[in-house]
């Protein structure tokens, strides 16, 4: 038997997506006169939009482009992990010297200069994976997206506003969230030489908690599981055959 305590639902596609634009646009800006943001689906597909920095030192998107771009984002997080957000960085205002990154969405991880040469333009310096500094954060940590996050970042006060708009994780309507305990049972699939090693290993890690990061099919979460004595344990399959099938 095990105890289920519910706890903060996970982050939503939404306040991913958010994260991942701060954290790119963070990761790099340095003062570029220009700067283009782009989203590559596995799907080949792919959106960009470009900002110029403003005479207060800001970089200027356009707040439409934006929010597309964060939906393209909210998409990918949900159903296309291994999407990819690159960042070019004009080095001059003519856009002759420019530096260019890319990250896979799901992890942070900074593309091999030989998977991301495709993704710019000749003339684009490819850096990041050999950059180990300049690493991508959104996916996590997440990026603090709130008005007051934002505060020191270099975006205009309307694309800040809708950047925080589109990742407020939603709340219930009295505001307020619960972490509620429950038994329940847990598998868990072991890889051993016979019936016995499989007990054996699994008395290793009786009465052990672990972190999960389970969403239910109503949107809960199961944030923790804490497995309960080994002694008794049903065997439920071997190979994937069920056991009430197994001679």
């Amino acid at each position: 038997m095990i105890s289920v305590p519910v706890s903060v639902p996970a982050a939503t596609p939404e306040t991913v997506a958010a994260s991942l634009f701060v954290g790119a646009f963070n990761s790099v800006f340095e003062d570029d006169p220009r700067m283009t943001i782009a989203v590559h689906l596995t799907t080949g597909s792919s959106l960009a939009i470009t900002g110029r920095l403003g005479d207060d030192y800001h970089m200027r998107f356009h707040p439409a482009e934006v929010s597309a771009a964060l939906d393209w984002l909210t998409r990918a997080v949900a159903a296309d992990p291994r999407t990819v957000i690159a960042v070019t960085a004009d080095r001059d205002a003519e856009g002759e010297s420019a530096y260019g990154w890319a990250w896979f969405i799901d992890t942070g991880e900074a593309l091999p200069a030989s998977a991301a040469s495709s993704l710019f333009p000749d003339h684009v310096e490819l850096r990041g994976a050999d950059q180990p500094h300049v690493t991508l954060r959104g996916p996590r940590p997440l990026v603090d997206t709130s008005a007051d996050g934002l505060a020191y970042t270099a975006l205009t006060d309307d694309v800040k506003a809708v950047v925080t708009a589109h990742g407020e994780p939603e709340r219930p309507a009295a505001g307020h969230r619960f972490a509620l305990r429950l038994d329940g049972t847990v598998t868990v699939h072991v890889d051993a030489a016979d019936e016995s090693a499989a007990r054996e290993a699994l008395e290793v890690i009786e009465y052990e908690d672990f972190d999960v990061d389970v969403r239910t099919r109503d949107g809960h979460v199961i944030g923790h599981v804490t497995l309960g004595e080994a002694e008794g344990a049903e065997l439920v399959s071997v190979d994937d055959v069920p056991a009430d099938e197994i001679d």
